[in-house]
């Protein structure tokens, strides 16, 4: 039967309000596609202070509220009569009078939405004479009764006399015989007959190609699991490994074995809390899926033909947009692994000698061929992305410099590279994030920002914007895209380009009018300035129009100094260092990038990219920062030196450098502060002992 068919279809929760978990009551579509009670909604933008705008409490996307109020959101029609149907369906059955309650029920009320047995009904009831004109219809009579309603055409809002029996295509709108008359006399209306079910086709074949798409995402959902499972394990192997060694330990590491615990559950809670926010995501776009398609389906098999072309547009819309969406898989993580121990690693840090090379030398270049550049980025993966605002274009290449993609952008400025290989380029309406094959995956930043221009990652996985018009800078999140922050930058007349610099916050940017890079902390302090402001100049000092900037993992700076023709390289505190690349080697610079290998990438307004080695990497020295009280090395003979890095008892800030003919290193936040140089792999004596531990395939060295 028709009926039970139609209740059988859905899902176990698909008569549920998520917010009151009940049967609906008034129920409401979001733009999203999930429903909810109208009450419940109300309630729900009362609490969360959001104004004009709607928080979809499924996948909280933002809706704005209609005009008119929450009221003027669409009914769900199709569910409001799914609803009398489940209720008809199981209250029906054998069910006593709800007058008297003691005979079986043979009588349904519409207007009153009440069972009655014959004799309630002719006693009571109809004795009544405001109850008079009531529609009654026999028990034995419902399933024909709701086999009737599925194909009920609902009546007009602007003349309630009309059915909305005809489709306007030229306005993607369901009518009436009046509003054709009225309003639509010389659009194209259809009989909705004629056109629903071509869409209904549509929709079906959209909603069943897109359920395909939940197993992968069900797939990732499993993996983060697992993952979770290891590191909360891992946590526990860790401390206890940890706490068994400090038994074995001199008095020097027993001080510090308390702090390294702490590491290690700091370590494994960091893990957990993002593996716990990849899962969040992945269910919630599962989530959006699944419910799409079941409204979808839903829509497709019980849905009047008013309803299917009330919905068609924006329910394909959705499920295209829907169907772009893939999971992300977590990266694999390395355990901490040790011969003889288990250890967290924050206290070690793997430091490289390197050299700067006399002259820059010429690795690679290739020419663009498309025209002005005005950014470039570097992916992990050797992947070089350029931009070009004349013609709007964004441009993939290769390692082996072959083009992967090619796309139109409006007006591009700027480009960087997010974490999981996603692009994100500024442009004339505002962000756009682009998936590592070029597909435009959505756009945000819209009414945030006057004019977006240069973009960078911060240390912490945030997407930092500068804003060239408004003199800031716009801090989003990298997950859903929403604004944290501004940091506002007056000192800068005309801000282009940023990056950030490694191990501290300091946010580097070119300020192209004033021919000035200055160093900003998020705070919008000055921390310092290279350039003169208002004077453009080649001497030491000068900078020429300065436009795109970024940062190497050793913490210098590079300044792409347009009409000097050169690229400047700053120290991490804002001083000149040298000229690494001149006039001899490129010709109006504008993209300057780090790629994959540590090679300078550089972009001309003349569509050459050239690629330059600048500095040579040594062999490596393991270092251990050992806290406290200095150990003394009872065996001078065995080649061991050690340095104090640090005589205040007074903590050193995070951007501390540490200063040695042949390295350069970064300290963390921690009190006094030694450093201890292993020559030739050396044991220092009987009273200590020498580990080895593996971290993500780098080797450390632990003295105790």
């Amino acid at each position: 039967m028709a009926f039970k068919k139609f209740h059988e279809v859905s899902s176990d929760n698909f008569l549920t309000c998520h917010i009151c978990l009940r049967e609906y009551e008034d129920p409401r579509v979001l733009p999203c596609y999930h429903t909810f009670c109208l009450a419940c909604l109300a309630q729900h933008v009362a609490v969360s202070g959001t104004g004009g705008n709607i928080t979809c409490p499924v996948c909280r996307q933002e809706a704005p509220v209609p005009p008119g109020g929450l009221d003027k959101l669409v009914r769900n029609f199709f569910l409001s009569k799914r609803t009398m149907l489940d209720m008809l369906t199981k209250e029906s059955k054998d069910k006593m009078c709800g007058n008297c309650h003691s005979q079986v029920t043979q009588f349904y009320c519409q207007n009153c939405k009440h069972f009655f047995c014959e004799i309630c009904r002719q006693k009571q009831h109809d004795a009544m004479f405001f109850l008079q004109g009531h529609t009654m219809i026999a028990v034995s009579e419902l399933s024909k009764h709701v086999q009737e309603m599925k194909g009920v055409t609902l009546p007009c809002d602007k003349h309630e006399e009309e059915r909305l029996k005809f489709y306007c295509t030229d306005d993607d709108v369901v009518v009436c015989r009046d509003c054709i008359l009225t309003k639509h006399n010389k659009h194209n209306c259809v009989d909705i007959a004629d056109i629903a079910e071509t869409h209904k086709k549509k929709i079906e074949s959209a909603f069943n190609n897109l359920s395909k798409n939940i197993s992968l995402f069900e797939n990732a959902e499993s993996e983060i699991s697992i993952q979770q499972k290891a590191a909360f394990d891992d946590e526990s192997k860790t401390v206890t490994d940890i706490e068994q060694q400090e038994v074995d330990i001199i008095e020097e590491v027993q001080r510090i074995s308390a702090q390294l615990i702490a590491e290690a559950k700091d370590h494994a809670s960091t893990l957990e809390k993002s593996l716990e926010a990849e899962k969040d995501g992945v269910q919630l776009q599962k989530v959006s899926i699944q419910r799409t398609c079941e409204f979808a389906k839903q829509l497709v098999q019980h849905g009047s033909d008013t309803e299917v072309m009330m919905h068609a547009k924006n329910i394909q819309a959705r499920i295209k947009e829907l169907s772009k969406l893939k999971p992300t898989f977590p990266a694999k993580t390395t355990d901490i692994t040790s011969n003889e121990e288990k250890i967290p690693v924050k206290c070690f840090v793997l430091v490289k000698k390197y050299k700067w090379l006399n002259t820059a030398s010429l690795v690679n270049e290739f020419d663009s061929s498309i025209g002005y550049l005005s950014g470039t980025s570097c992916s992990q993966s050797g992947t070089i992305y350029l931009v070009y605002n004349q013609p709007g274009k964004l441009t993939a290449i290769s390692p082996s410099h072959k083009a992967i993609f090619e796309v139109e952008v409006p007006d591009p400025r700027g480009v960087t590279v997010l974490s999981d290989d996603r692009l994100v380029v500024t442009c004339d309406d505002g962000c756009r994030v682009y998936s590592f094959s070029g597909e435009h995956v959505q756009t945000f930043g819209q009414g945030d920002m006057a004019t977006p221009w240069g973009v960078t990652v911060d240390n912490n996985g945030h997407i930092l914007v500068c804003d060239r018009t408004d003199k800031c800078i716009c801090v989003y999140d990298a997950v859903q895209y929403n604004l944290i922050n501004k940091i506002a930058v007056p000192i800068c007349k005309d801000p282009r380009y940023i990056a950030v610099l490694p191990c501290r916050d300091t946010i580097v940017v070119s300020d192209f009018d004033e021919h000035c890079v200055y160093g900003v902390t998020p705070q919008g302090d000055v921390v310092f300035q290279y350039g003169t402001p208002g004077k453009m100049g080649s001497d030491d000092g000068y900078l020429d129009y300065p436009w795109g900037v970024c940062t190497d993992s050793v913490g210098h700076i590079f300044v792409a100094d347009q009409y000097n023709n050169r690229v400047v390289v700053l120290t991490s505190d804002g001083q000149l260092l040298r000229y690494v690349v001149g006039p001899q080697h490129v010709s109006v610079p504008t993209g300057v990038a780090i790629d994959n290998k540590g090679q300078l990438v550089v972009g001309e307004n003349g569509r050459q990219v050239k690629i330059f080695r600048y500095m040579h990497y040594m062999n490596t020295s393991h270092v251990l920062l050992l806290f406290g009280r200095r150990i003394e090395s009872k065996s001078s003979s065995k080649a061991t030196m050690y340095k104090e890095a640090w005589h205040s008892e007074a903590p050193p800030s995070s951007s501390e450098r540490l200063s040695h003919p042949d390295l350069q290193l970064y300290l963390p936040k921690e009190r006094k502060i030694h450093i201890v140089y292993l020559q030739n792999g050396s044991v220092v004596n009987k009273y200590h002992k020498l580990y080895f531990y593996i971290y993500k395939q780098v080797q450390y060295i632990c003295i105790t």
